[in-house]
């Protein structure tokens, strides 16, 4: 699916090992910063928002770009949370 940036849908995203398509994003001040992290830890395709609503959809013939990093972000936030709850309050 194509996505624009935003925190959840990134991070769920990465959570789950889905490629990322996402429009580039004016007027949203962590866009840039987000779409750093999805081209440094998840296979990505960045696509100008021009491009993609005056109708050039050629993204879609093309396979995502691999992550610039070798090292996986961790995706376990959610259990670790839990796990830290658990133990301070046992």
């Amino acid at each position: 699916c194509v996505l624009k940036p935003g925190f959840s849908t990134f991070s769920e995203a990465c959570r789950l090992g889905l490629p990322v398509a996402t429009l580039t994003r004016q007027g949203f001040a962590e866009s840039a910063l987000l779409v750093e992290g999805i081209q440094d830890f998840a296979f990505h395709q960045i696509i100008a928002s021009e491009d993609f609503f005056t109708g050039n959809w050629n993204f879609l013939h093309q396979p995502p770009q691999p992550p610039r990093q070798s090292q996986p972000v961790a995706v376990d936030g959610n259990a670790a949370i839990a796990q830290a709850i658990v133990s301070y309050l046992s």
